[in-house]
């Protein structure tokens, strides 16, 4: 989609416009005599979009999590189909009050690269980066696309949301190769895969005493209810669960029209049955077991929903350790 159709009223709200050249004196001069602020940055965070209908979302989304992690963050719309070339670039400082006193800002940077092809989004990156901080990006399309080794073979800890993915299958080889490619190299946060973390928890407490332990290997059937558009965030949690259990259950998926990325999830077997259910805006889940004549039930609380609260989430927990990696041989055999 060409940038002609960003509304220049949108474009506004991304702050100052400033020529890509003279973007560093620009920010200086942005700190420039205002003692009551203090520019702060731990990380740099980047987001890449080729969907311009996303631009907005995304500014809004770095304001929010610029109010919980200081950072030099980088908004990136390519429009790689567009003609004739062009780039334009904002800066603005997304700013909150700390103690009463001062005020505490990050910096962002934002950019609009029509015909912008992989040597440039990878300039616009690395000439952009704060010092020699982390960098976290959170790619939005599709890997296959200005995804190449000199961009990712900088990346600290990338960010995706394979819910997204128009074809899945496709998505997690480019995904799988390019670790493999990269051995203990970048960090992978699938927001599809922090969305489940919930029921995760909650499934666990069904069989912790040690009845149901000894029950697991009579479970049979996994039935996950999920929203629509939210498949791959079920097949994560289901393949976690065969994982865990050494096991291939067989598995129902339900999709609903409305409600919670994940709203129920019943394991069953011959005399043990496990359920986590979440109701529509509700900030619980209801967890119930059953194994033989012995019934437990709970209420236990629901994970973050937003999505500038899930990337909020994967920054709090930076280089903490995640299961995620062992699970996409799994999930990838569930896919056609």
């Amino acid at each position: 989609m060409p940038s002609s159709n960003l509304n220049d009223s949108d474009l506004d709200r991304l702050g100052l416009e400033t020529p890509i050249a003279r973007i560093d004196r620009a920010l200086k001069q942005l700190w420039e005599g205002d003692e009551a602020k203090t520019r702060a940055s731990l990380i740099n965070l980047a987001i890449y979009t080729e969907d311009s209908c996303q631009l907005m979302a995304d500014n809004d989304l770095l304001d929010e999590v610029a109010a919980q992690h200081a950072c030099r963050a980088l908004l990136i719309l390519a429009l790689p189909e567009a003609q004739p070339p062009r780039a334009r670039s904002w800066i603005q400082a997304l700013c909150r009050p700390y103690q009463g006193k001062q005020v505490v800002c990050s910096e962002q940077i934002s950019f609009v690269l029509e015909g912008g092809d992989a040597a440039q989004v990878q300039n616009i990156v690395f000439a952009h980066l704060d010092s020699d901080l982390p960098l976290v990006v959170w790619w939005q399309a599709d890997l296959s696309k200005n995804f190449e080794e000199r961009l990712y073979s900088r990346i600290d800890t990338l960010i995706i949301d394979s819910s997204r993915w128009s074809y899945p299958a496709r998505q997690f080889d480019v995904l799988l190769a390019t670790m493999a490619a990269e051995p203990g190299g970048f960090d992978v946060r699938d927001l599809a895969w922090t969305r489940s973390h919930f029921m995760r928890t909650a499934l666990a407490s069904c069989f912790q005493d040690a009845t149901a332990c000894q029950n697991l290997a009579k479970l049979q059937t996994i039935q996950i209810t999920h929203l629509k558009g939210q498949r791959t965030t079920a097949l994560l949690l289901a393949a976690w669960i065969n994982q865990r259990l050494k096991a291939s259950l067989s598995m129902e998926l339900i999709e609903k029209e409305t409600g919670p990325a994940l709203q129920g999830l019943v394991l069953e077997g011959e005399g043990v049955r496990g359920e986590v259910r979440r109701d529509c805006d509700s900030c619980f889940v209801r967890v119930s077991s059953t194994c033989g004549e012995n019934t437990r039930e709970d209420l236990l609380p629901a994970d973050v929903d937003s999505e500038a609260e899930l990337v909020s989430e994967q920054l709090s927990r930076f280089h903490g350790s995640t299961l995620y990696s062992s699970m996409l041989p799994f999930v990838r055999s569930m896919l056609k």
